[in-house]
């Protein structure tokens, strides 16, 4: 979410001084070709170099290309190319909008690529600068709504925080809304403003990350607005994102599969490895090889390399290529980081080095892509008794469970969650705490808002386990709305 949200952060701007040439920049940088983009943009940089939206423009190329590919051996370099813009923003005018704009812009992106490269500490610096300088547009210029767009996001995520760290945040001045957040961001969306495309697609993703019960408006949203571009890498990106996390893979892989794909865009080897994942989920397990490889050769950062690894052994092991599977497993301790879930994941299995159950393996992944036929006749094939381990059968219930779910079959799902939740007690498997945010989903659904509570409350009780982020995010969010 952290990487789209930083390939999301626009460097647009809505005023007579953002020229026809200037939106002919911004437009190329936001599809990815951010060579064209410098290019054309260079000519304005000699004559005006210390116009704030030439200034915001470079940095916004530095800024794509440090979030896309990661680039260990160019951080140095673009991060100080981007602090030097933002000491001459900072020079300018106080009384510049423009100025004000453009220091708020690159505090944020600098802030975030320090975040991709693991410095948090001084990132949350930046990003807490920049909140303060969008509420003092807002204050002082409250006509400008350019500002609208990335305050917004940033009250949105501040007001997903768990409420225990609710009064550190006030203490610094970053206080956040859900509610005002998204209405920040609609203003912005609908705007008559040359970033208000942009803007549009980020109230799309935080309606999906905030609004379970509207991901279907969402999907629709999103979806709407990559085939508007069809040219534009970032969008089809977005679109492949939210379809993948909503279980819409065959819709996710044609998006793949049909994105721009010429030499004018940044490489951008994450979509191998999320296509990766789309091929695994759909059993096809040579494919989703072919492209975790490809990531794999492609990719410069440190982040989904174990998880990377951890996709390849099961591609392999679920094939039957178990020399090839194990070696996969072996390498996943030896690379990359543990920023990620989805890397935290692959390393806690891998220092398990808990036997591959290929049923339920299997059921998961076809329940991940949408495929629940599938997914039943998987589950199908495993005897579960007493005899089972409490861990196997714990899984097997929340996997049926997450089956039943998907297809609506809300009342067949709750009994056998709160089978999962039991199984696990004593454990830090992931099950249980996911298990109550599903059921609370449904107690919610069911319009029982006490239950849905007390479920939602039970998921943020648990301690330790790879997911913890994302079910604590969900379910903070789900209580706000309740």
């Amino acid at each position: 979410m952290l990487l789209l949200l930083a390939l999301l952060h626009s460097a647009a701007v809505a005023s007579p001084v953002f020229t026809a040439r200037h939106n002919a920049v911004y437009q190329e940088l936001l599809k990815l070709k951010v060579a064209r983009g410098r290019t054309l943009l260079k000519p304005h940089l000699q004559q005006e170099p210390q116009n704030p939206i030439n200034l915001l423009l470079a940095n916004y190329a530095d800024f794509l290309e440090l979030c896309v590919q990661q680039d260990q051996q160019k951080y140095d370099a673009l991060l100080e190319a981007q602090e030097k813009r933002l000491q001459t923003l900072e020079d300018l005018p106080v009384q510049e909008v423009w100025a004000k704009y453009g220091q708020a812009e690159v505090r944020l992106q600098v802030g975030l690529s320090k975040v991709l490269f693991g410095n948090r500490l001084s990132a949350a610096w930046d990003i807490r600068k920049a909140y303060l300088k969008y509420r003092e547009i807002g204050e002082q210029h409250p006509n400008f709504t350019s500002y609208k767009k990335s305050l917004g996001v940033l009250q949105v995520l501040i007001g997903s925080v768990p409420d225990k760290y609710k009064w550190f945040l006030s203490i610094i001045g970053m206080q956040g809304s859900i509610k005002q957040g998204m209405e920040n961001l609609r203003l912005a969306a609908t705007a008559n403003a040359p970033f208000n495309q942009e803007a549009e697609l980020l109230h799309t993703v935080m309606l999906h990350m905030t609004a379970p019960d509207q991901e279907r408006q969402a999907l629709r949203q999103v979806e709407a607005i990559a085939t508007r571009q069809p040219d534009n890498l970032l969008f089809q990106f977005a679109a492949m994102h939210l379809l993948k996390k909503t279980q819409s893979s065959e819709a996710a892989l044609k998006t793949y599969l049909n994105r721009p794909k010429s030499q004018e865009y940044l490489s951008f080897p994450y979509l191998h490895h999320m296509a990766a994942d789309l091929y695994l989920f759909r059993g096809e397990y040579a494919q989703s090889v072919r492209e975790n490889r490809l990531f794999l050769q492609l990719h410069k950062g440190q982040h989904y390399l174990k998880a990377a690894n951890y996709k390849l052994y099961l591609a392999y092991a679920l094939n039957g290529h178990i020399p090839q599977a194990q070696w996969f497993l072996q390498q996943i301790p030896e690379v990359g980081l543990e920023e990620t879930e989805e890397d935290r994941y692959a390393a806690k299995y891998a220092l398990r080095q808990e036997p591959l159950v290929k049923p339920l393996m299997q059921a998961r992944l076809h329940s991940d892509g949408g495929y629940y036929k599938e997914a039943l006749q998987a589950l199908g094939q495993l005897q579960v008794n007493k005899f089972t381990l409490k861990a196997v059968q714990a899984e097997y219930y929340y996997r049926k469970a997450r089956i039943l779910h998907g297809t609506d079959s809300l009342r067949q799902a709750l009994p056998l969650y709160q089978k999962a939740i039991a199984l696990c007690q004593g454990t830090d498997l992931y099950f249980a705490p996911s298990a109550c945010l599903q059921s609370g989903y449904i107690y919610q659904e069911l319009r029982q808002p006490d239950r849905a509570r007390q479920y939602f409350k039970k998921a943020l009780s648990y301690r330790q386990h790879e997911y913890k982020n994302s079910i604590d995010s969900k379910a903070k969010i789900a209580l706000s709305d309740l």
